[in-house]
């Protein structure tokens, strides 16, 4: 029996890198997608996400900061969690979703959120660790998954000694030993080495991406108060190690049809109400869903340190697998085959028009794709009474055959 366990353990393990290697590749790949280096795996920085996951599980907390006293307690912020976990800096960043399935998926839902898209291409980090934890039990939170991004230039100085020179500028609060005094040149010239391997400006989505999410809902803190609902954003990032002001000019999105979508807010530091944009980074935020299956056209206009910036590209979203249904009438009749499946994208009719529940009848399975989009498989036989499915003040009605 001890062999079994041990066999039992090891494949679970064995399971979890995998999994973790998967989803770095799946990050890396987009980073690489949209001009960014890879970044490479740090253990501290794994120890770090992995015990605040843990965290989040066993308390059904959701959040950056833990409570001291609390089960699994091992840091109030990401910067003493990842110094009490073997990092030498502060100088991280950190990313967390719950209740996804999978690190892709995780990954997907955080690029959808903007504050949080802007940490994953961040310019001046190269290293990282994935943690998660999930639970079995009937509980709020199931899974949760952790990002802690570090900088390995700034974790190489702090583990270096320095004698204090007259006139030189030091930093402090940025090492394991908050006193430590660090040369500000060379904390700038660290991160610029790195800066310097990425692209002088981001796009995101990046240009030709498909299978674009077409929707976002929420995010703390929140960029649209007020909207449940709304479409993906579209970002662009100046590197600072090439630019110093950059003034908008113009940023729009066109449908499939080349029409403008004129329902946009666009984002940037002097409006951005949470006061997280730099001033090298713009988002346009579509106030309602973007399509699915639809080819979008971005068009960005800037003036860079005296140079125009010009970019145009296309990213397209989407397409179900499965066929799709667009329901926007209260009642709708639909015939379908027996033990297929299909998608329903219930359309909002308003900004904060989400679904909260379901009843189904008639043997129909459902699963959430989102908070407007349903997958659901019919019963694998002829309905020999009503199938059917209430969403809201929306009724589906189906005829098996």
């Amino acid at each position: 029996m001890l062999r079994f366990f041990i066999l039992v353990s090891l494949l679970l393990v064995s399971l979890e890198a995998n999994s973790k290697q998967d989803g770095l590749a799946y990050l890396n790949t987009i980073r690489e997608h949209a001009g960014l280096i890879k970044l490479k795996t740090n253990k501290s920085l794994e120890k770090a996400a992995a015990s605040h996951a843990k965290y989040l599980i066993q308390n059904q907390r959701n959040g950056h900061y833990e409570k001291k006293g609390k089960y699994a307690f091992t840091g109030t912020t990401p910067s003493k969690r990842v110094i009490k976990a073997g990092y030498p800096t502060t100088f991280v960043m950190e990313n967390l979703s719950i209740n996804t399935k999978g690190y892709a998926k995780s990954i997907d839902n955080l690029f959808s959120a903007i504050y949080h898209r802007f940490v994953f291409l961040n310019f001046d980090k190269d290293e990282i660790g994935f943690g998660s934890a999930f639970s079995k039990k009937k509980k709020k939170i199931k899974r949760a998954y952790v990002y802690d991004i570090g900088s390995s230039g700034i974790a190489e100085l702090c583990d270096r000694s320095f004698s204090m020179e007259h006139g030189v500028y030091y930093m402090k609060n940025i090492c394991k030993q908050s006193t430590k005094m660090v040369p500000k040149s060379l904390f700038e010239e660290k991160k610029d080495e790195i800066r310097r391997k990425n692209r002088d400006i981001i796009l995101y989505p990046y240009v030709g991406q498909r299978n674009v999410w077409p929707a976002f809902y929420n995010e703390s803190p929140d960029p649209l108060p007020g909207y449940k609902v709304s479409g993906f954003p579209v970002s662009v990032q100046f590197n600072p190690a090439y630019y110093k002001n950059v003034k908008l000019n113009s940023f729009r999105l066109y449908d499939g049809s080349g029409k403008e979508i004129k329902e946009i807010k666009i984002l940037q530091q002097k409006n951005d109400l949470n006061q997280l944009f730099g001033k090298l980074e713009f988002a346009l935020m579509p106030l309602k869903r973007l399509e699915f299956n639809t080819t979008y056209t971005v068009l960005f206009e800037a003036v860079a340190d005296g140079t125009r910036v010009k970019k145009r590209w296309t990213f397209k979203t989407i397409k179900p697998k499965e066929i799709l249904y667009r329901i926007t009438k209260n009642k709708t009749n639909l015939t379908v085959l027996s033990g297929s499946t299909a998608v329903l994208y219930m359309v909002p009719g308003s900004k904060k028009d989400i679904i909260h529940s379901y009843r189904s009848r008639g043997g129909v399975k459902v699963t959430f794709l989102d908070q407007n989009t349903l997958e659901v498989t019919f019963p694998k036989r002829r309905s020999s009474g009503r199938v059917s499915l209430d969403v809201g003040k929306k009724k589906v009605f189906f005829e098996v055959q």
